[in-house]
């Protein structure tokens, strides 16, 4: 299975080196869940929300697991996508862009409203306003090209890191004992904020849908991640301890949380400070959300199962600028619909680890679909040991999120599976207009530039 499809459409260019991605990485999961969703989420979960995190950072790791075995082997535009549909079933793997846009839209209102609630703090204007004013900022950066947005992504990190760092070592000082009882006030709750808070470190997809404009890909891919994610749990479990450590929990259960808890502990200028790392974090994370699935839906389109429209590159900047415009478009007009917060983000923690669930069982069946790749990767498993592992672990640990999510928030479930039914029809509707064999070969091969050993065209790293 070896052979491929010639990848007809441009490549885009390796441009990002080991810092940018790192940047881009860390800034894009040390983002708005950290200053959005733990009040919400510990107004009902308790101070329990800080195991949470710690529980949720267990699937993160079979996602980093997964990202660096697949993305060392097989850096490719749109990782995940290719990953399912070569190594699974082509079905499965249309799923991926099929279900983005929903994905990509569910966050980008949440981000878009965190920045409201923080921006709100500085000025006194419509919360409205400013929700347009980020979708549109965010929209036009990803337009003009991937440099840019590394530009941005490095500025806003390093701002979020100085802000985050101001709320937490004071604060540790600050935390009262006697707020973390009751631990465990509603069990039902403290189910949902693990599901839920998966949500934030999504950021580690972000590097297989990356790989082709990585420089050295198969070395920075597994090195990156590796850092990424002691970073990301490192501040995720810190930030939560503090919160709930100086409030009292029965206090919590707003947005800007955060900003509450920072004036108990510091100065005037402390809620301010906490503000402006939240616009910092809002920033990473919806530039990085139009960057990512921009470039799924590009390849989609490259194999024939989404419209040509979505892979075209546009001559100056670089990017996929039609399938940038379908994902950063339509929340323009979805913004009134962004009122539940805990709902979208346990609607996205869901779907997407059941897209990697998929993957995972994709990565049990690379050594035998591109043994070469798997040969030559820099990072990769025992199949018998590490792989089996990984595949038996990430099956578990999905199902116990659609059990947790069918008892807590059961519309997430059924929403899901009938988003999935309606996929499965258009996926019959598209096989009737094309080429089945074709299409087929397509989506079970790898196009000339991604492969190895093929004198023709061996993979850039």
């Amino acid at each position: 299975m070896s052979g491929g499809s010639d990848g007809a459409s441009e490549r885009l260019p390796s441009s990002i080196g080991i810092v940018g991605v790192l940047a881009l990485l860390v800034g894009n999961a040390i983002s708005v869940p950290i200053f959005v969703l733990p009040g919400p989420l510990a107004g009902s979960a308790g101070p329990a929300v800080v195991l949470a995190i710690a529980l949720a950072a267990i699937p993160a790791g079979f996602v980093v697991l997964y990202n660096a075995v697949l993305g060392s082997a097989m850096p490719v535009a749109g990782g995940l996508y290719v990953y399912i549909s070569r190594l699974t079933a082509p079905y499965w793997g249309f799923l991926v862009p099929f279900t983005i846009p929903l994905v990509a839209w569910a966050s980008l209102l949440i981000t878009a409203t965190g920045f409201a609630e923080y921006t709100r703090i500085f000025f006194d204007l419509p919360s409205m306003v400013l929700v347009y004013v980020l979708l549109g900022f965010v929209l036009f950066v990803n337009l003009i090209g991937l440099r840019v947005v590394a530009q941005v992504q490095i500025v806003c990190f390093v701002g979020l890191l100085l802000a985050l760092l101001t709320f937490i070592l004071p604060g540790a000082s600050a935390v009262e004992t006697a707020n973390y009882a009751p631990f465990f006030p509603d069990y039902g709750a403290f189910a949902l904020a693990v599901v839920a808070l998966f949500y934030p470190f999504l950021g580690f997809g972000l590097l297989v849908e990356l790989g082709e404009e990585i420089e050295n890909p198969g070395r920075t891919i597994p090195l990156v991640l590796g850092l990424g994610i002691g970073i990301v749990a490192l501040f995720y479990v810190a930030l939560i301890a503090v919160l709930v450590g100086v409030v009292p929990y029965t206090q919590l259960g707003n947005e800007a949380d955060l900003a509450l808890a920072a004036s108990r502990f510091l100065p005037w200028w402390g809620e301010y400070v906490v503000a402006a790392g939240a616009i910092f974090a809002v920033v990473t994370t919806v530039n990085t959300t139009l960057l990512v699935f921009s470039r799924t839906l590009m390849r989609a389109s490259r194999d024939g199962v989404l419209p040509a429209s979505l892979s075209r590159i546009h001559p100056r900047f670089d990017t996929p600028h039609y399938a940038v415009a379908v994902l950063g478009v339509p929340p323009f007009l979805l913004v009134p619909l962004a009122d539940e917060i805990v709902g979208l983000s346990a609607f996205i923690g869901l779907a997407s680890l059941t897209a990697y669930f998929f993957c995972a069982i994709g990565l049990w069946n690379l050594p035998r679909e591109f043994p070469d790749h798997y040969a030559t990767a820099p990072f990769r498993l025992r199949r018998y040991r590490g792989l089996l592992a990984a595949v038996l672990g990430g099956a578990i640990v999905t199902g116990a999120f659609w059990l947790v999510t069918l008892s807590q928030r059961p519309v997430v479930g059924v929403v899901l599976i009938g988003w999935f039914a309606v996929a499965y029809g258009y996926y019959r509707y598209r096989l009737r207009k094309i080429d089945r064999i074709e299409l087929y070969r397509t989506m079970t091969t790898l196009a000339v530039h991604e492969r190895v050993g093929d004198d023709t065209g061996e993979r850039d790293d």
